[in-house]
């Protein structure tokens, strides 16, 4: 019998291109907050940082003013998540057909997330991706990312060896989790991070496309 082995996912920017909802969440909260709307630049370079991290850097520092910031993007998020005919935020093209592709030839999947519980689970209903989806890691659950307890829960939960996983994300959080989890880690070329960065950062291969990464994955772990 073949080993297991499992694909982790990132979802923001790696999945899902959500930047333009969270850049609109983002000012929202920063408006209540009474702190300065950043530019979109440095909203799409804390994506993947996790919300409080994010918040405390458009608070410079201020730890109430970020936890403002925090409490009120989620309560947003989870009041636009109620309206069922609200558009959502996109899978990249090819997402949803490499998933079910990695599923049927045995792969597990997981999604390891700085985002909350709720929001990814809306987010994976709504796309018709949570049956595809084995095991998944939130900031609701451990510790957020770069720290590497998602991805080693993940592969824990099916007793899989690191060299048998992968990561595959857009952010240097996202490769300094598998580098933590000593899991080989592959960046992709539509992320919010530039690819030179990622590759600094360890990554292994910079996908082109989702048909480039399923080649890749199965080249790097064979069945």
């Amino acid at each position: 019998m073949s080993e297991l082995r499992i694909a982790l996912f990132d979802f923001d920017g790696t999945l899902c291109d959500s930047a333009a909802s969270i850049i609109r969440l983002t000012s929202h909260a920063c408006r209540i907050a009474d702190v300065p709307v950043p530019d979109e630049a440095q909203i799409r370079a804390n994506i993947g940082e996790g919300l409080f991290a994010a918040g405390l850097d458009y608070a410079a520092g201020d730890a109430q003013k970020a936890q403002i910031i925090f409490d009120e993007y989620r309560k947003e998020a989870r009041h636009e998540f109620t309206i069922k005919d609200k558009p959502v935020d996109p899978l990249f093209p090819g997402a949803k057909a490499a998933l079910e592709e990695l599923a049927a030839s045995g792969w597990l999947l997981g999604i390891v997330t700085n985002k909350g519980r709720h929001g990814l689970g809306q987010m994976m209903e709504r796309h018709d991706i949570a049956r595809l989806i084995d095991v998944s890691f939130t900031a609701d659950d451990v510790a957020v990312k770069p720290a590497p307890d998602m991805a080693i829960a993940a592969i824990d939960k099916y007793g899989i060896a690191p060299e048998r996983a992968v990561f595959i994300g857009d952010t240097i959080n996202d490769a300094l989790c598998a580098k933590g989890a000593r899991i080989p880690f592959i960046g992709v070329g539509w992320g919010y991070h530039d690819n030179d960065v990622l590759r600094g950062h360890g990554a292994v291969h910079i996908a082109t496309d989702f048909a480039d990464l399923v080649t890749e994955l199965n080249a790097l772990v064979a069945p």
